[in-house]
C-alpha cells in the first residue's frame, strides 16, 4: 500500500501512545494512522488474537477496520478525520457518556467469541515478576492483598464477555454522536466488569459517578453488584501500576 510513496509525499503527525509508535499519514488522496509497536509491546500481547477479536469488532461496528496489519502488529488504518480522542471531562457530560456506553454494551452482549480469556491473578503475577527488585518491594503488599481478593471476586463473578480490556481515553475516539473503540492488543473474553472499572479509572470518576455509568450500562432491567466494580477498579490500577512500570524498565 505504501509502495511508490516516500515520507516525503505526506504530513507525518506524531499521536499519543505508550505500547506504540503512532502516527498520522496524511495528503490529498489518503489519510492513515500507522502504528508501529515497540520492542517490548509483543512481551504483553498475542498478535493472533489481537487480530481475530479487532476482525470481530469491526464486524460489529464499533471499532474502524485495518486496511492492512501484519503479525508483528505493525497496521495501517483510515483516520477518522471527524473524530477525537476522549477526555477526563467528556465523561461529565450525560449524553457523551450514555454514547461511551453503547459500544461497551454490544460488545460485551454480542455472543462473539473472542481469543483469549483475561486471567487476573496470572496477569498480576507476570508483571509483577518483571518488575525489578525495589518496585517489587514497593507493590508487595498490593500484590499481597490481591491474591486474596481475587478469589473471593472468582465466586460471585462468572460470567465471561467479550471485552476490551484497555479503555483508556486515548483508546476511545468520539465523532459526532458516536464513539469507536481502537487498539485492541488486549482484547480478550473478560469479566464485563473489567471494561467497566478501566473507564472509570480513565475517568478519575467518584463513586457517584461511578454508579451513574454502571446504571447506564445496566439499563432498568439489569442489576449489577457495585463493591464488585469497586473491586475491579483497585485492583486494575494495580495491574496498570504494575505493567506501566514494567514497560519503563
Amino acid at each position: 500500500m505504501l509502495e511508490g510513496l516516500v515520507p516525503s509525499d505526506f504530513t507525518i503527525t506524531t499521536l499519543p501512545g505508550y505500547t506504540n509508535r503512532n502516527f498520522r499519514l496524511h495528503n490529498r488522496g489518503h489519510d492513515w494512522v500507522l502504528r508501529v509497536p515497540r520492542p517490548e509491546t509483543n512481551r504483553f500481547i498475542d498478535r493472533a488474537a489481537e487480530a481475530n477479536n479487532q476482525a470481530l469488532a469491526c464486524g460489529l461496528g464499533i471499532a474502524p477496520r485495518p486496511a492492512w496489519l501484519d503479525s508483528s502488529g505493525l497496521s495501517l488504518t483510515p483516520t477518522l478525520g471527524a473524530s477525537r480522542n476522549l477526555r477526563r471531562s467528556d465523561l461529565l457530560d450525560p449524553a457523551i457518556l450514555q454514547a461511551i456506553v453503547a459500544p461497551v454494551r454490544k460488545l460485551h452482549r454480542s455472543g462473539a467469541d473472542f481469543r483469549g480469556r483475561v486471567d487476573l491473578a496470572e496477569l498480576l503475577t507476570r508483571y509483577y515478576s518483571m518488575l525489578p527488585l525495589p518496585l517489587q518491594a514497593k507493590y508487595r503488599e498490593r500484590l499481597q492483598a490481591a491474591r486474596l481478593l481475587i478469589p473471593q471476586l472468582e465466586d460471585r463473578d462468572y460470567e465471561y464477555v467479550p471485552s476490551h480490556n484497555d479503555l483508556v481515553l486515548a483508546n476511545l475516539l468520539l465523532e459526532a454522536d458516536r464513539v469507536w473503540l481502537i487498539d485492541w492488543e488486549f482484547s480478550a473474553m473478560a469479566s464485563p466488569y473489567w471494561d467497566l472499572a478501566t473507564l472509570c479509572n480513565a475517568g478519575n470518576l467518584d463513586y457517584r459517578q461511578s454508579l451513574q455509568l454502571l446504571h447506564l450500562y445496566c439499563g432498568p432491567d439489569e442489576q449489577m453488584e457495585e463493591s464488585l466494580l469497586f473491586d475491579y477498579r483497585n485492583l486494575l490500577q494495580l495491574l496498570g501500576d504494575c505493567w506501566m512500570a514494567a514497560l519503563v524498565d
